[in-house]
């Protein structure tokens, strides 16, 4: 039977891309230079493409210029950044999806290596160093981007890089579960592995903002945690519940000793912690044959 990778699909077909820029509150000039960027990643490629830039309910709308440039999609009130890249894939015309964050922090140049990968991939990733990222940030960064590798049973150099190619079949078949904030891109990533895609990471360069950012560094971390165990147990609830499961093992083996040492028999702590590891390793059993379906 053929193949039905899009590389296959793509062969022979003209090589097009769609670059979404979402923006918020961004300096017209900076996502002005963002664009012309673009247009010469692709044309260093040789591939036909068309620059999407969502302006997520900026103040006062100043992104005139930049429609006589790029397509322009308005959200009325903010929405959030998968929401903004979730509009910018409803209009998008080609099957590939380019997608850079609009604040200069990203070498939107470095796209012209990225896309010819696409033959053999249908994701590629941008990776920015950890020396690049900042210090408060990166001790809670490494932490969910190591237990999202584990989840993933692959390693991950950058989880939630702002700066990538994919297919957008990636996102069509599970589009449900995307969320509408800054979790998107670590979804895709995740959603690329889990799912059985080839996803290729790049090391690239990072600069420093231009402009304020809108991330907060507070709810946005707690909304990915959410996110990541979310994704966890609809791509691969046996990494999740079995070493759940062993952990309470563990813990009623010990406490069975302590009753055993101190009073001869096992107490009921024992016997609910026994209970509970079963019954959370028959439930990973349920979900893994539920995913399977």
């Amino acid at each position: 039977m053929e193949s039905t990778t899009p590389e296959r699909r793509d062969r022979g077909e003209t090589r097009g891309v769609s670059f979404i820029v979402p923006c918020y509150n961004e300096d017209p000039a900076v996502v002005l230079g963002t664009v012309a960027k673009l247009g010469g990643a692709a044309a260093a490629a040789g591939w036909e493409h068309e620059v999407i830039v969502v302006d997520d309910g900026s103040a006062g709308a100043p992104y005139e210029r930049v429609a006589q440039v790029a397509r322009l999609v308005r959200h009325r009130a903010n929405r959030g950044y998968g929401a903004a890249l979730a509009s910018g894939l409803r209009s998008a015309r080609f099957p590939w999806i380019g997608m850079i964050d609009a604040d200069g922090t990203y070498p939107a140049e470095r796209l012209a290596e990225m896309l010819p990968m696409t033959r053999d991939y249908q994701m590629v990733v941008g990776a920015r160093s950890w020396g690049d990222i900042g210090w408060l940030r990166r001790a809670p960064k490494r932490v969910l981007t190591s237990l999202a590798g584990y989840l993933a049973n692959h390693p991950i150099p950058d989880l939630n890089s702002g700066m990538r190619i994919f297919h957008r079949e990636i996102y069509d078949g599970h589009r449900r579960i995307f969320p509408d904030r800054f979790s998107f891109s670590s979804t895709l990533t995740m959603v690329g592995l889990t799912a059985g895609y080839e996803v290729a990471f790049v090391p690239i360069e990072y600069f420093e903002r231009i402009g304020r950012s809108s991330i907060h560094p507070l709810k946005d971390p707690v909304r990915f945690c959410y996110q990541l165990l979310r994704l966890s147990l609809y791509f691969r609830p046996l990494r999740f519940f079995i070493p759940l499961s062993a952990f309470i093992g563990l813990l009623a083996v010990a406490r069975g000793i302590r009753d055993l040492m101190l009073n001869n028999h096992f107490g009921g702590l024992t016997l609910v912690l026994c209970f509970m590891a079963f019954q959370v390793f028959f439930f990973g059993l349920i979900a893994e044959i539920i995913n399977k379906k």
